[in-house]
């Protein structure tokens, strides 16, 4: 008899796996999880990654090369450095600031008294607030796949898929269209949770 019972719980067990595995969403998803998709996603996060059509987006080096000054010569460079953080709260608020660091260094060869090394830093923060929320089953998109955002002032949305989702990482893309060159872009985020 207890042999018949702990083959039974077993087999709940088992069949509670593969149906649970069967909801997985993301590609790269855990395969199981205890926390919902929504508790996962709700909090704060820093991105850590930020690739447009694959290159890496959270850095850009806008000049970097050698140049004769008054002091001779010196190498002189511009670094842009995106600093981004999201939070998405469980009322369906969303709130992004990106903080853009503009570095430019001058530096001279031949340092002496007169003609030292320069850095000057410039910053400059954007705030966005819109709502956010799941999307449903569309086609062969599954329920609460992608996370869209909705401005309610425009009536602007930005639909992204959720590659993966984590209690600690998550993974967002989305592909948007330039609308001056009509070219399309392929974003990529990967964001940790504060």
């Amino acid at each position: 008899m207890k042999k018949l019972r702990y083959l039974l719980l077993a087999a709940a067990g088992l069949l509670f796996i593969i149906s649970y595995n069967s909801c997985k969403k993301g590609p790269e998803d855990p395969f199981f999880s205890i926390w919902s998709r929504k508790h996962r996603v709700v909090g704060d996060w820093k991105v850590t990654s930020y690739q447009v059509d694959y290159v890496d987006s959270l850095r850009q080096v806008l000049k970097a090369e050698v140049t004769l000054g008054a002091c001779g010569e010196e190498i002189d460079s511009v670094v842009w450095t995106t600093v981004p953080q999201m939070s998405f709260d469980k009322d369906g608020g969303f709130s992004a600031k990106t903080t853009i660091n503009k570095d430019t260094t001058y530096d001279i060869v031949n340092n002496t008294a007169a003609c030292v090394d320069v850095f000057i830093r410039d910053s400059a923060s954007i705030t966005t607030v819109l709502n956010w929320n799941f999307t449903g089953t569309i086609g062969d998109v599954k329920n609460k796949e992608q996370i869209i955002l909705f401005d309610p002032e425009t009536k602007e949305t930005t639909i992204y898929d959720l590659i993966e989702l984590r209690e600690k990482e998550m993974k967002l893309q989305t592909e948007t269209i330039d609308p001056v060159t009509n070219v399309a872009h392929v974003k990529q985020y990967t964001l940790t949770k504060i």
